[in-house]
């Protein structure tokens, strides 16, 4: 006859597996509540402006800074926390423990406030300081000086860097448009540390290498880029606009690269007023007159984004030497002088 099992040894086994479940249970969360063997690794995480625990929770764990949101908001409501989270970017630790975390994320004495900002693609170094002066960070002075004796922030590609007579700023190009979080104490060297930063990791090191095999320095590609970027309204253009460039730089019978935005650039520099004018193209004497000029003008015209950049090192495979925008900002591209002045006609309606 089949022995069953006596009913206090399976409640003693049945509740021997709860303890365990339990107990394994508690020490998790404890884990992920006190950081018990969390690592020394560090994470970087952006809290939305008005973020409440719920979010905040969601936030750490998508980083890995916790293992059970549910808990941290649970832990939240048990220590009352009240108090708004600071938004902003935010360098955590793996090993921070909940209460720590929130530290953290607190305003509190001694907490360095954030402030976010944009900075567009196409700016200038002087627009792009100026939306720093205006959110109360650095000077123009500290700016300047740190772009002109900061060194090279230990990027290869500022140490090639060869000061080219005429150049407006040293950095110009390098200060890389996007969107960012900084404290507002930063100092002029921090905020360009950030740019320049942001530069290396969206400009490689094997784009830069491939620059290089096309025969081009890391300058001379974000010099050709900020052309690209503030010559196109469109960025489906970009590549078909790097193209005649790039075409003008490998051939001789056309010395000149004939860009209008870089006259403009060079109106902007020396205080002039209004768009380029014949006469400008003609007579404006500045190294950024490419009209004039020979080649690459001696430093960036504008902070050129990714896409721009992207252009110059991929153009489009053209035998364009012209272009001309039309009214609608879509780009008419040309092969030869004849067809570029019967374009320049059509779009005046001459017949």
């Amino acid at each position: 006859m089949k022995k069953t099992a006596h009913p206090l040894r399976r409640t003693v086994f049945v509740s021997f597996v709860i303890s365990v479940v339990l107990c394994a249970a508690v020490i998790l969360a404890a884990d992920d509540a006190f950081a018990l063997t969390g690592g020394d690794e560090s994470e970087t995480v952006v809290i939305p402006e008005g973020a409440a625990t719920e979010e905040v929770a969601r936030v750490l764990g998508q980083a890995g800074l916790i293992r059970f949101p549910y808990l941290y908001r649970l832990y939240a409501a048990l220590r009352s926390w009240e108090r708004p989270y600071l938004n902003g970017e935010f360098t955590l630790r793996r090993d921070m423990s909940y209460d720590e975390l929130r530290a953290a994320l607190s305003p509190g004495r001694g907490a360095r406030s954030q402030t976010r900002i944009t900075i567009p693609e196409g700016l200038t170094t002087d627009e792009i300081i100026d939306i720093f002066l205006s959110n109360g960070i650095g000077t123009r002075e500290g700016f300047v000086r740190a772009i002109e004796t900061g060194g090279d922030f230990g990027y290869d590609f500022l140490r090639e860097l060869t000061p080219v007579q005429g150049r407006t700023y040293r950095l110009d190009g390098y200060l890389f448009p996007d969107t960012y979080f900084f404290y507002t104490d930063s100092s002029e060297e921090e905020v360009l540390a950030k740019l320049l930063a942001n530069f290396d990791r969206k400009m490689d090191e094997s784009l830069r290498a491939y620059a290089r095999e096309r025969g081009f320095s890391v300058d001379e590609i974000v010099r050709l880029a900020s052309i690209v970027e503030r010559e196109a309204y469109y960025r489906s253009d970009m590549p078909q606009i790097a193209s005649v460039f790039c075409n003008r730089l490998q051939n001789r019978a056309y010395p000149y690269l004939q860009s209008d935005a870089t006259v403009q650039y060079a109106k902007e520099t020396l205080g002039l007023a209004g768009a380029p004018t014949a006469e400008d193209l003609d007579e404006l004497e500045t190294p950024y007159n490419t009209y004039l000029t020979r080649g690459l003008p001696p430093g960036a015209i504008c902070s050129p984004g990714k896409d721009a950049l992207m252009a110059v090192l991929y153009p489009a495979d053209t035998d364009y030497y012209y272009f001309v925008s039309a009214e609608d900002k879509t780009t008419i591209f040309s092969k030869t002088y004849a067809e570029h002045l019967r374009a320049i006609a059509k779009l005046r309606g001459s017949p």
